[in-house]
């Protein structure tokens, strides 16, 4: 059970700022240990190596998922489906922004992983269904409540318009009995979530949550929400 408990969200609007900076130093393509692999990255996705949220992903989906199929929507460097392949799953991926799906593919090649990756936004080019769907949602919803840098698209969804189309649309990709698993974080509007939910016809609940060190005394909270079709 963690000890430690979520800074306040000064503290963590200011380190996030300062994480963006120093993860947008980099101009090119490199190569870190995150987690359990060395993987490629690049500045256009966002970095595992400054936001510890895609480790903590990658470690605890694997137990809810226990080996069945998956499909990340806006796979970044494909480091959380790198834990799911890992753990045995049949991984495939998606992401609007052709240079993350490049670095996956990279990923997956250099640490000896299988996986199937396209460009496509959200749903458009996926073809077949999953027992999972994992979407790490820009979480922020109200531009005008957010610092400058969370308002860009990876952490901004005004309205939550995209994530209205994904919880929409999800149940045409998913199996008999499949879910969607949304990462998310408590300054997310969790009651907006919700009421997508219902209005698609989906039961939702908090399966998993934890927390992350974003260093400088600072740390964050994380949630896996479920989400099942009635």
């Amino acid at each position: 059970m963690a000890t430690l408990s979520p800074s306040p969200r000064v503290d963590w609007d200011r380190r996030q700022s300062e994480l963006w900076a120093e993860s947008c130093a980099h101009k090119d393509t490199y190569f870190e240990r995150v987690g359990n692999f060395d993987i490629y990255l690049h500045p256009s996705v966002l970095s595992p190596k400054y936001f510890p949220e895609t480790v903590w992903f990658g470690e605890n989906l694997p137990p809810i998922v226990q080996g069945k199929s998956f499909l990340e929507v806006g796979l970044g460097t494909g480091l959380v489906s790198l834990y799911l392949a890992a753990s045995g799953s049949a991984v495939a991926g998606v992401d609007i922004n052709s240079k993350a799906v490049e670095i996956t593919k990279k990923n997956f090649e250099s640490n000896g992983h299988i996986g199937d990756f396209v460009v496509s936004d959200v749903f458009e080019n996926v073809t077949k269904k999953y027992d999972f769907i994992f979407w790490n949602h820009p979480w922020a919803w109200d531009g005008s409540m957010q610092a400058e840098d969370e308002k860009l698209e990876m952490f901004l969804d005004e309205g939550y318009v995209m994530l209205k189309r994904f919880i929409s649309e999800a149940k045409n990709h998913l199996v008999e009995g499949g879910s969607v698993l949304l990462g998310t974080v408590p300054y997310a509007n969790l009651t907006a979530i919700e009421d997508i939910c219902a209005a698609c016809g989906y039961a939702q609940e908090i399966v998993r949550e934890g927390l992350g060190d974003l260093g400088n005394g600072v740390t964050e909270q994380y949630y896996i929400i479920q989400i099942r079709p009635n």
